[in-house]
């Protein structure tokens, strides 16, 4: 009984205090950013890509292992409501250089990288806004 009385209190507790919640995921000067790896339950990232930053995965477990992504929120029909300009690059280089060939270019969340041969090759991001008159 107390251990079921504690668990319902900590769940009670997370409801209220979710940081993801509270989290807009969009911001003018960041937008962050869900890696799954597969299967999903095994590796998930989210990151906070800042503004015309590289962000590499080195020395991340989830580094040449991305199966999907998801920009701007967690869940899908939150993404696909998306009105901002923010698009991300993800790169094949841990530099962030390289030519379209070394880059995928997506503006919200892509289901599975396997279709366009790139299960293995993401090893740094980063995140644009085209207009930089971002409104909350």
């Amino acid at each position: 009984m107390f251990f079921a009385s504690s668990l319902l209190m900590a769940l009670s507790l997370f409801a209220i205090y979710n940081p993801t919640a509270a989290d807009p995921g969009i911001s003018k000067d960041r937008i962050k950013v869900f890696l799954f790896a597969s299967p999903a339950f095994w590796g998930e990232v989210a990151i906070d890509a800042y503004k015309n930053q590289c962000i590499d995965l080195d020395n991340n477990l989830i580094d040449g292992s991305v199966q999907s992504i998801l920009i701007g929120a967690h869940d899908i029909p939150t993404v696909m409501k998306r009105t901002d300009d923010w698009y991300c690059m993800f790169y094949d280089n841990y530099d962030c250089t390289g030519n379209e060939e070394d880059m995928l270019v997506f503006a919200a969340g892509v289901n599975n990288l396997r279709s366009v041969r790139w299960e293995t090759k993401i090893h740094a991001l980063k995140c644009i806004i085209e207009n930089d008159d971002y409104d909350d």
